[in-house]
């Protein structure tokens, strides 16, 4: 299993040879690597579920520090790199297409090494950040990930561009060094940068320890107040935007707090400004729906809200039910793939029309495939049946507990339902004026048809498949 896992993200990191490849040959490189990695994944998966017993492999143990560098298999690991590869695999065959002289919008030349580079250094350092076991790799990789968001949001080199990826490399880094850093010091201070030294900690300590990592969670998930990077880090390749928002980099700050929960146990105090925060950020959500005309822009505000409602599971688990963290891991998985369909839905209204100004893009009902696309995605994050998001979201109300016995929990829950009524209000506008007026077709080819029909079923089974492999996950 161990060598399963090492192999997997060792695939994802030789990727990075595309850096130096050109356009055909970064294809032929990428792809078997991608998709054996990816498989390889779901392997460990499929091994893992028939016999769930968690294995914590050591490699370096130094005195004074403890365990230094090892693995963590367990059901919360396997179930999130399940969905970051499957995620993943679909995104990046999607960009062999995207990233062609083709693209109305974008047209590339002699870019996709580089391209394919940056992308699969941030799905390696995502695999390897789901299986760390101590805070030290953590740190490692949680930086890793932002340099290649770095790489990604700044790939087109316009001065807007490079703003915002200075902004995505910038932020959670700040995040990092509150968290992270304040981690290994504790760490250093027992002697053990294992993630088991969190659950030992005095409770005063295990208090403001948590709420150091929270600062870099919720700046990994662009939660307020530091949420703007992420509309702004829209200057990205679209398929990047999907492995972003769908299956990197803002999810790794919910299972950043996830691992911490499940290890340390915070004392439920730390609830009340988590809970706070969420509530702001659902409202300034609320507040930017109606207000995009950019597709992806109302996707990235989208984003910030679906992490909040992960976060909630979270927030459940730390008042004191563990199925919380069920919860949120399956909000994880049905917003992954949701997200992703929507966002590649997007990048094919660049691709094909050369725009993501809503108000300029009609006549979906002539391109049936990007019409019920992008109808089903955005009618899914709002929480619409038979989508995953619905069932997700109804987890967290059947099983919040006593956070209806505490006024601020109720009125996170009143939020999320909110977030869900005003994000359906946005999403039928548009979905009307794109798709139910005057137009010229678009003949939508293989690999983009294949992606999209894809996710929409991956959209549309996710519950199911979340709802069989969380039993597993304590």
């Amino acid at each position: 299993m161990i060598a399963l896992v090492l192999s997997s993200i060792a695939l994802a990191y030789l990727g990075v040879v595309c850096f130096v490849l050109d356009d055909r040959r970064a294809d032929t490189v990428m792809l078997p690597l991608l998709w054996l990695s990816s498989l390889i994944q779901v392997l460990v998966a499929a091994v893992f579920y028939r016999s769930p017993d968690p294995i914590h492999a050591v490699f370096l143990d130094m005195n004074g520090f403890g365990e230094v560098y090892g693995l963590r298999v367990d059901g919360t690991s396997v179930f999130t790199a399940f969905v970051v590869s499957t995620a993943g695999a679909v995104f990046l065959t999607y960009a062999v297409r995207y990233m062609d002289e083709k693209n109305v919008g974008h047209p590339h030349r002699g870019q996709k090494g580089r391209f394919y580079g940056w992308m699969m250094l941030f799905l390696g350092s995502t695999l390897a950040f789901i299986y760390s076991s101590t805070v030290l790799q953590m740190l490692i990789f949680f930086e890793l990930m932002s340099l290649a968001c770095w790489g990604v949001v700044g790939f087109y080199g316009s001065k807007r561009a490079e703003r915002a990826a200075l902004k995505a490399l910038l932020i959670p880094n700040f995040g990092a060094i509150i968290g992270f850093y304040t981690a290994v010091a504790y760490g250093i201070k027992y002697g053990n940068l294992g993630l088991d030294f969190l659950g030992a900690l005095p409770e005063r300590e295990k208090m403001i320890l948590f709420l150091c990592f929270m600062v870099a969670a919720f700046t990994k998930s662009a939660q307020f107040p530091l949420y703007s990077w992420i509309p702004d880090a829209m200057e990205a390749p679209t398929p990047a935007s999907a492995f972003l928002h769908g299956a990197a980099m803002v999810e790794m700050g919910v299972y950043l707090l996830i691992r911490v929960v499940q290890f340390m146990e915070p004392p439920a105090t730390v609830f009340y400004p988590m809970a706070l925060i969420l509530v702001a950020t659902l409202t300034v959500a609320m507040l930017q729906y109606p207000r995009q005309r950019d597709a992806k822009k109302l996707l990235a505000y989208s984003t910030i809200a679906e992490c909040a409602i992960m976060y909630t599971g979270v927030a459940i688990a730390v008042l004191g039910n563990p199925l919380g963290i069920k919860a949120a891991l399956f909000q994880l998985m049905n917003h992954a793939y949701l997200k992703g369909l929507a966002f590649l839905t997007a990048g094919s209204f660049t691709y094909y029309y050369g725009t993501l100004d809503m108000g300029r893009i009609k006549g979906l009902k002539e391109t049936p495939l990007l019409a019920y696309s992008w109808s089903f995605s955005l009618l899914g994050l709002a929480g619409l049946p038979p989508f995953g998001v619905f069932f997700s979201k109804l987890y967290i109300y059947l099983n919040a507990g006593k956070m209806y016995d505490v006024p601020l929990g109720i009125l996170l829950l009143l939020v999320v339902l909110a977030d869900s009524v005003v994000l359906l209000y946005s999403a039928l506008r548009n979905i009307n004026s794109m798709i139910f007026s005057e137009g010229e077709p678009r003949r939508v080819d293989g690999i983009v048809s294949v992606a999209l029909c894809s996710l929409i079923l991956l959209s549309l089974t996710s519950a199911f498949i979340g709802y069989a492999l969380l039993g597993v996950v304590g």
